[in-house]
Order: structure tokens, then C-alpha cells, then sequence
């Protein structure tokens, strides 16, 4: 049987902890991840990320889902929609090279950016950051409407409310940060958590 979503992510951040936020919203994860390992891997090869995903797995509908500061900071592309309808392109293309193939494509691929990082994500809940053991809750004093945009550094943001000094980017540390996360407080205070949530919620809708 064809899993109804395949992921292909751009870095080991999203890898270790999209599984888990998609959990929250589905109530599962049982569905095929692909580590991309950077966000120029995603831009030069996406048509090989998707050739193995579907080729191994033939997911309904595929996530490709990317940071837009690094593509920024890389001088890759100028803001988050450029960003989105070039590697939206970029898999066109590759589906309409495969149309007469042996391939069993998906009904759908979407292209949806993390703004600014996938920090922004885990900051969008920045209430229930105060129970998590890693945070030190007195330090979380702000209010937001969007984090995407009132947040410019939401890794920096993330790093100064810790209870001690830890390496985010730790594996470890990456599934507690996530664990608190609630799905449906993150999508009222972040717009691009808010597209993501909509795309994994609309996966019969092909």
C-alpha cells in the first residue's frame, strides 16, 4: 500500500524532529523522510530526491520542506517566494520528464518554506516552552501575533531563554525542544507552521 505523504527535508534539524510534529498532528508517523543534508541538495538535485523517495516508497503526495534564511545567507535567492517557485520548478519538471515512465508518481508535491528557519516553528509555542526541562520559563516574557516576523533570529531567540548552555543542534536536545510543541497553538503564531499543518492535514485531498 502507497503511504499517503513522503517528506524530503533539508537538514538534520527537520529530519530528527518533523516526525514528531507530524505525530502531533496525525496522530502517527509512519511515512518515508529523505535527508536532503542541505538546502543546496534540495535546489541541485531535487530531481534525484524525488526519483529515490518515489522509487522506493511512491508516496501519494510529497513535502519538500526548506529554511529560507540559509537560502538567503547563501545568496541562493532574495526571499522565500523566489525560493518556492524555483524549486516548485524544479520538481514540474522532473514529474513532466517521468509522465511517460514506469514510475508511479505522486498526486501532488508542495514546496513549503520555514520563515525565517525551522526555529520559527519550535518558537511559535513559545507558552508551553515554559514547561519544557530545558528552558528557564521566567525568561519567556514576550508576546507574539507572527514569530515569523517578529522574531528575526528565532535560533538566537531559542538559545537566550535555556536554563544552561546546550547545543540545539544536538540530537538529543533537538527531540526535547520539540516534545512540547503543541500543533494547534503553532499555527495561530507562525504563518509558514500554519501552511505546513495545512498540507499535512490535506492529504486526502488528492
Amino acid at each position: 500500500m502507497r503511504p499517503k505523504l513522503g517528506f524530503i527535508v533539508e537538514g538534520h534539524c527537520e529530519y530528527d524532529c518533523i516526525p514528531s510534529i507530524v505525530s502531533k498532528i496525525e496522530g502517527h508517523f509512519n511515512y518515508p523522510i529523505v535527508n536532503a543534508q542541505s538546502i543546496g541538495n534540495v535546489i541541485k538535485h531535487t530531481g534525484k530526491l524525488l526519483l529515490d523517495i518515489i522509487k522506493t516508497y511512491s508516496p501519494e503526495k510529497i513535502i519538500i520542506s526548506l529554511d529560507y534564511r540559509d537560502a538567503l545567507r547563501q545568496g541562493i535567492v532574495n526571499d522565500c517566494i523566489e525560493l518556492k517557485e524555483m524549486v516548485s520548478a524544479k520538481a514540474k519538471e522532473f514529474i513532466e520528464s517521468q509522465v511517460n515512465g514506469t514510475l508511479t508518481l505522486p498526486n501532488e508535491i508542495v514546496v513549503v518554506i520555514a520563515d525565517k528557519t525551522y526555529d520559527s516553528w519550535i518558537c511559535a509555542d513559545y507558552e508551553n516552552l515554559k514547561t519544557n526541562e530545558l528552558f528557564e520559563a521566567s525568561k519567556i516574557s514576550e508576546t507574539y501575533h507572527n514569530v515569523d516576523e517578529e522574531i528575526d533570529n528565532p535560533c538566537t531567540w531559542l538559545q537566550s531563554k535555556l536554563k544552561n548552555k546546550i547545543d540545539l543542534k544536538s540530537r538529543a536536545y533537538r527531540k526535547k525542544v520539540v516534545k512540547t510543541l503543541r500543533p494547534d497553538i503553532a499555527i495561530q503564531k507562525s504563518r509558514s507552521f500554519r501552511k505546513f499543518h495545512k498540507e499535512v492535514c490535506n492529504i486526502n485531498a488528492a
